[in-house]
């Protein structure tokens, strides 16, 4: 099969170990340890040895952006799948969505994406423009679905990458994963750079992968931490991306998270305000 899997992973043996041994043995499978401690990289390295997979350690955590181009820089094979360490990949997965990169126009193919109950998370949503930012902040969002930041994969502007298949061609071209977050932010870039191609992205729900959402990140952090910088690299994304369009859009937009939490208050809401008032000022 020619296609690399990048598996990127940190602190995580077991996790790593259900997704490399559910990955088609005829696929050259990378494994980037992430900065793990000693007996959990002696885990991963002598897993690697068993299967077959190459196995490539960084002495520090360089984040999800540069952990994934190291991995790229030690595949070979024509075609990439940037996978978390936390999927399980459901048979024929795989060649489905390399069925999708056999048309041109396609820049990037996603599957369909199940927790560990069997219910659909696959997530996507819209860039953030001034429409949806003013729509956001007035609550029209609530009347005209179209101006939602969140959407239906099918018809997403982004959808989430925890297992996402590219041409290495494509890959190249857009200088591989934007290495601007260290965590997060990192599927809207992707797609916003595959789109500027005028490449489209492929939804392939025949496709499924399991997938455990966040599992490196709530070993770190509570929920209300994870939401702020989702939060925080989501606006800072959209400001950076998009220009002044992207600045006015992600303003409007803060201004109706903060209306929100000052009016429902709660733990979650405060944590997405402070998430976007960060991102609105982050570098």
């Amino acid at each position: 099969m020619d296609v690399s899997i990048i598996v990127l992973t940190w602190e995580d043996f077991e996790r790593t170990n259900g997704c490399v041994r559910s990955l088609p043995a005829d696929a050259e499978v990378v494994v980037v340890d992430n900065g793990s401690a000693a007996d959990i990289s002696a885990a991963l390295s002598a897993m690697c040895e068993e299967t077959g997979a190459k196995y490539v350690r960084s002495d520090e955590n360089l984040g999800y952006a540069k952990g994934m181009n190291l991995g790229v820089r030690h595949s070979t094979r024509s075609r990439v799948i940037l996978s978390n360490n936390d999927i399980v990949v459901e048979p024929g997965a795989i060649e489905l969505l390399m069925a999708q990169l056999d048309d041109p126009a396609v820049g990037a193919a996603f599957p369909k994406v199940l927790d560990a109950t069997g219910k659909d998370q696959t997530a996507a949503g819209r860039f953030l423009t001034v429409g949806a930012g003013v729509a956001h902040a007035t609550g029209l969002s609530m009347l005209f679905p179209q101006l939602r930041i969140v959407s239906t994969p099918d018809q997403g502007d982004w959808l989430s990458g925890p297992f996402v298949a590219m041409r290495r061609q494509t890959l190249d071209q857009i200088g591989g994963v934007d290495e601007s977050s260290f965590f997060y932010s990192e599927d809207l870039r992707l797609c916003w750079a595959v789109r500027q191609l005028g490449l489209r992205l492929a939804y392939v729900p025949e496709s499924v992968v399991m997938h455990e959402d966040d599992a490196s990140a709530k070993r770190r952090w509570p929920v209300e931490e994870i939401s702020r910088r989702q939060t925080r690299e989501f606006i800072r994304a959209s400001r950076e991306l998009a220009g002044w369009r992207g600045n006015v859009a992600c303003s409007a937009y803060t201004f109706g998270v903060l209306m929100r939490a000052a009016v429902g208050g709660g733990t979650a809401r405060r944590a997405v305000a402070k998430g976007a008032v960060e991102g609105m000022g982050a570098r």
